[in-house]
């Protein structure tokens, strides 16, 4: 579900901006939760594919969801293309994005990792909207509330 790629990524960018020398947290955080939700951008239906859904529909239609969107492949040329512009701003992108990629291979649905080169999929057992997905969802938001204070 949306909230919990963008507590899953919140969490990430928690533990790890402090580690690095962040010129701008706040900007690095919100570039990281954007793209926590922007693989989804090959689903109308989903949270972003809805803001965008002509750009979506078309998206899905020519590779589908969980296609090339939800590939390593994709995000590591957008990150190349972003660190020639800005590495700090690369850098969210990649873990943000990330982020997604590592909670949908934890799904029945899963993803393919090595998409385009390979159509085997990681696949996990965590059903999108279960149970266990919002108590996920209530320890991740806890630990959030744990780093910041």
């Amino acid at each position: 579900m949306f909230r919990t790629h963008l507590i899953f990524s919140f969490l990430i960018g928690l533990l790890i901006i402090n580690s690095f020398n962040i010129q701008n947290k706040i900007i690095f955080i919100i570039i990281l939760l954007i793209a926590s939700a922007l693989p989804d951008i090959d689903s109308y239906k989903s949270k972003i594919g809805k803001k965008i859904k002509p750009i979506s529909f078309l998206i899905n239609l020519f590779f589908r969801h969980r296609g090339i969107f939800h590939s390593p492949f994709i995000l590591i040329l957008i990150s190349l293309v972003i660190a020639l512009i800005n590495p700090e701003i690369a850098a969210a992108f990649f873990i943000g994005y990330l982020s997604h990629l590592v909670l949908d291979s934890l799904t029945p649905e899963g993803i393919m990792f090595f998409y385009p080169f390979s159509k085997k999929r990681t696949k996990g057992r965590i059903r999108t909207g279960s149970l266990f997905e919002n108590i996920l969802f209530i320890l991740l938001l806890a630990l959030c509330f744990y780093m910041l204070l």
